[in-house]
């Protein structure tokens, strides 16, 4: 990418003396400033100069970096970081560098997100062209899941290979990939698809109120740099769509009361355990994203929120802050918000509700 500022997000990383964990030639990851968690958990992008904590979600440029850690403006962060780089720049400078930068043709060119029928409809004919295997089966019964809601809940295995026989068949239906997450173009104009056979897992679909599939969540068999879950998507290829995000939803539209906790999986396995509807952002700072889903709740006759985020709430202050927000955005669109708390012992709800079926059956 063309370098805009005098600076770049290397050096930056470098005023802050962030401790850098791993180092390869286009990303690091180092401690993150802002949570302090201290494995690693902040990726720098040093070729599009910006950086993400996958632990609090703090993201941004690299003059978010240094002006977010200091609690100023851009402006302000601009100038200071020029005067300890000696590169001569002013304040008064920061617009005009700000604006180039903002003109920048991106690296990787993406396309808008398709609609949610096209996504649908695409997403249910990929479904259709993958299987469920046996050890992910056997997983998903051990969380409390019956073979009927394992067929209905639509879940799959990422496939290890095939992937072109999977995009041919996608094309050869007349779906759309084109701004479908997940699916990218090649330079050749041939559409690719964001699997990988070290990225293997369970694909979990991510539904709309009215069920219609919006994207999808995969549950790693082996953690990617501790992350247990990552999205389908394609952000990071050329001509690609980003998935945004989406929350999930299972259970009554209709329902008086619904439960808000974190995670597709996490959901559906609560839900069928108690009977209950919920909704599940991808992770408790994604509270923003709840909003859509609040709005149409409300007008569906909702009244009542419960909040029924993991028990780390209890202990982990981003935790506690990301519930209070939840609750209130929950407040604004006028609902009763309850919080709901269990044995510490039973961290997810999932877990929770599993164990007491077990009590059950004992009895």
């Amino acid at each position: 990418m063309e370098k805009i500022y005098p600076f770049t997000i290397l050096d930056v990383a470098g005023i802050l003396d962030l401790k850098v964990r791993r180092r390869q030639p286009t990303n690091m990851d180092v401690d993150c400033p802002f949570c302090n968690h201290k494995k690693g958990k902040m990726n720098i992008n040093l070729v599009k100069n910006v950086f993400r904590c996958n632990y609090c979600e703090t993201s941004g440029g690299m003059i978010d970096l240094y002006a977010k850690l200091h609690k100023i403006s851009q402006r302000q962060a601009f100038e200071e970081i020029c005067e300890i780089l000696h590169c001569g720049k002013k304040a008064s400078e920061y617009q005009t560098f700000a604006a180039k930068q903002k003109n920048m043709v991106p690296e990787l060119e993406q396309v808008e997100r398709a609609d949610l029928e096209t996504r649908d409809q695409t997403y249910r004919m990929l479904l259709s062209q993958l299987i469920l295997t046996a050890s992910h089966k056997q997983n998903l019964l051990e969380r409390g899941l019956r073979i009927d809601e394992i067929v209905k809940y639509q879940y799959r295995s990422t496939p290890a290979f095939g992937f072109h026989n999977i995009v041919s068949a996608l094309v050869a239906s007349g779906c759309q990939l084109s701004g479908v997450p997940g699916f990218y173009t090649r330079k050749d104009n041939t559409y690719g698809i964001q699997f990988h056979k070290k990225a293997s897992g369970i694909l979990i679909p991510v539904c709309a109120l009215d069920g219609r599939v919006e994207g999808f969540q995969i549950r790693l068999d082996h953690p990617i740099e501790d992350k247990k879950y990552i999205w389908f998507s394609s952000s990071n290829q050329f001509r690609g769509a980003s998935i945004g995000g989406p929350v999930h939803f299972i259970g009554n539209p209709a329902a008086k009361t619904v439960y808000v906790t974190e995670g597709a999986l996490k959901a559906n396995v609560a839900h069928s355990l108690s009977g209950r509807t919920f909704l599940a952002v991808a992770g408790v700072t994604h509270y923003e994203a709840l909003r859509p889903a609040f709005a149409q709740l409300r007008e569906n006759g909702t009244t009542d929120i419960i909040e029924a985020y993991d028990m780390d709430k209890e202990t982990n202050p981003h935790v506690q802050r990301a519930c209070m927000n939840m609750i209130r955005i929950a407040n604004e669109y006028g609902f009763q918000v309850h919080r709901l708390k269990w044995d510490e012992k039973y961290k997810g709800i999932d877990d929770w509700l599993q164990h007491q079926q077990i009590i059950k059956t004992m009895k």
